[in-house]
């Protein structure tokens, strides 16, 4: 008997979850917004009775937004020394080993070798 009343109750909550609470339908697809006649630009009747001027318009603006663009970087003598020189230099570790020694330091240890011991004795 108790397994039935459990059994009642839990059907009575899950249809109280089954109410509509926002209506018979939703406003998922608004016909008053498909049906509405589309926006069109306010340059776009210009562009219909004289395709050149919009054209020379659009140019005409791009010219003006790259004229705002960064300079190209001055041509100094100097800067290209010093980035063919850094150019060099990663190409001369490119092509190093990684297991070469550097030049001018000391002698590399034999790998086979067990290292000193800094301890004096």
């Amino acid at each position: 008997m108790t397994a039935n009343r459990i059994g009642w109750a839990l059907a009575l909550l899950a249809l109280a979850g089954c109410d509509d609470r926002i209506g018979d339908y939703p406003d998922l697809l608004p016909t008053d917004q498909i049906l509405a006649e589309p926006n069109v630009p306010a340059h776009a009747a210009d562009a219909a009775t004289d395709p050149t001027a919009a054209t020379d318009a659009l140019k005409s603006r791009a010219a003006r937004i790259s004229g705002t663009a960064p300079a190209p970087v001055a041509a100094d003598p100097a800067l290209s020394r010093r980035a063919d020189a850094l150019r060099a230099r990663a190409a001369e570790l490119a092509n190093t080993p990684l297991d070469a020694c550097p030049e001018g330091a000391a002698p590399c240890a034999d790998p086979d070798t067990p290292p000193a011991s800094d301890q004096k004795e």
